[in-house]
């Protein structure tokens, strides 16, 4: 199989991803529809696609998220101050850079068949499963198996 990039920046992407969308989802509280259509429109997936290390290691979730929402740049380095503790939208993040590392395909693909909101969803179900078991669901809805 052709991964995205190579394994060694892959737990750095997940825990950018993680971060980013826990800042914005949950920190600020932004709506999954607006992130999620403001995550694809930015240059991030992309370049996250073409394995830039800037992007997949050299940025944190906190930059990747001022990146996409420069005019809450202070609200967001107010939360960056709080404790930290992983929630559903951290490990949404984290899903859905496993999953595009793995599969190859691109955000926006991944984002138009498996959006961001059902990511959220499936976090009841899936989040102490093995991240093989999610990347079986994604499967069968983004390449219909």
């Amino acid at each position: 199989m052709k991964y995205a990039y190579s394994e060694m920046y892959l737990s750095d992407a997940q825990k950018n991803l993680g971060f980013f969308f826990q800042a914005t989802l949950y920190n600020l509280n932004l709506s999954v529809n607006e992130v999620q259509k403001a995550f694809l429109a930015s240059e991030i997936p992309t370049q996250i696609e073409y394995a830039n290390p800037n992007y997949l290691c050299g940025k944190s979730g906190y930059e990747l998220a001022i990146l996409v929402f420069p005019q809450l740049e202070k609200k967001l380095l107010e939360t960056i101050n709080e404790p930290f503790y992983p929630q559903a939208e951290y490990w949404c993040g984290h899903v859905l850079a496993y999953y595009q590392w793995y599969s190859n395909k691109p955000f926006a693909e991944i984002l138009g068949k498996y959006p961001l909101e059902r990511i959220l969803s499936d976090y009841r179900l899936m989040h102490e499963a093995d991240i093989t078991k999610m990347v079986q669901a994604m499967d069968a809805v983004v390449l219909g198996k």
